[in-house]
């Protein structure tokens, strides 16, 4: 059941990443208020995320990229999401060395050297 509700999760992450991606899709407009009101669902459920780990190396790089999909989209910047989001990005890159070829791993290590890159810009 655990296992369960936590892939829920992951997979709300994910939906809602996508939905701030594509927000002005929808119909064109952009409000503040549904704006502000998905980055705070977003940052919840990273929040709610990060202490969580994948019962397979599978599911917690899919954790991993939902999170690291999350930070990317979210436009909440403090010091302790840089150290979650660094620390995020530090266990997906040695998932990434037991993670059998797949599209899952390909999409990790995108993000992944995605992230990196920011993290050297800044």
């Amino acid at each position: 059941m655990v296992n369960f509700l936590l892939q829920e999760n992951i997979d709300d992450l994910q939906k809602l990443s996508d939905r701030l991606l594509h927000i002005s899709d929808e119909n064109g407009y952009i409000y503040a208020d549904d704006l502000s009101e998905l980055h705070q669902a977003i940052h919840e459920k990273i929040i709610d995320l990060y202490s969580q780990r994948g019962k397979t190396p599978e599911q917690d790089a899919t954790l991993c990229l939902a999170i690291l999909m999350g930070y990317n989209v979210s436009m909440y910047a403090n010091p302790e999401d840089e150290e979650r989001k660094q620390a995020v990005l530090t266990r997906s890159l040695s998932l990434l060395d037991v993670l059998p070829p797949s599209l899952l791993k390909q999409q990790l290590s995108a993000v992944c050297h995605e992230m990196q890159e920011l993290c050297e810009i800044n």
